[in-house]
């Protein structure tokens, strides 16, 4: 028990630390999402450029290496997390909330994809 409650404490306090130095990526990044829900709600950019929710969530996942630092692994690991919110959708028979939740795994997929190219092309010129 006692384990239990120091690594929940360590987690508390890494948490902590990460939202206090991250604080205005958090602030900018909720302001950004904010804003393109209320132009979407609002169809400013109708005629021209159709802003769904899925443009805003792949709007959000390439701010989120950008903004908030996000690894990767983090990108990856939203890419599960819809993916099983896929399947279990998929099992409840929500087929259109499990085909959403399947397109915003690809798009985390995607930009972790192109994270890990990008490091791995420019760790890789630094390390020759």
């Amino acid at each position: 028990m006692k384990k239990i409650i120091k690594s929940y404490r360590m987690l508390y306090l890494q948490s902590a630390r990460w939202s206090i130095n991250n604080l205005p990526g958090i602030l900018l990044f909720n302001l950004v999402i904010i804003v393109l829900v209320l132009l979407r709600s609002a169809g400013y950019f109708q005629p021209f450029f159709l802003l769904s929710i899925n443009s805003i969530f792949f709007i959000g996942f390439i701010l989120l290496p950008i903004m908030l630092k996000a690894s990767r692994e983090a990108l990856f690991s939203i890419a599960g997390f819809f993916w099983l919110l896929s399947a279990l959708l998929q099992l409840f028979r929500v087929d259109i909330w499990a085909e959403r939740s399947s397109i915003y795994c690809f798009q985390a997929f995607f930009v972790g994809s192109l994270i890990l190219f990008f490091d791995h092309i420019f760790l890789r010129k630094k390390n020759v």
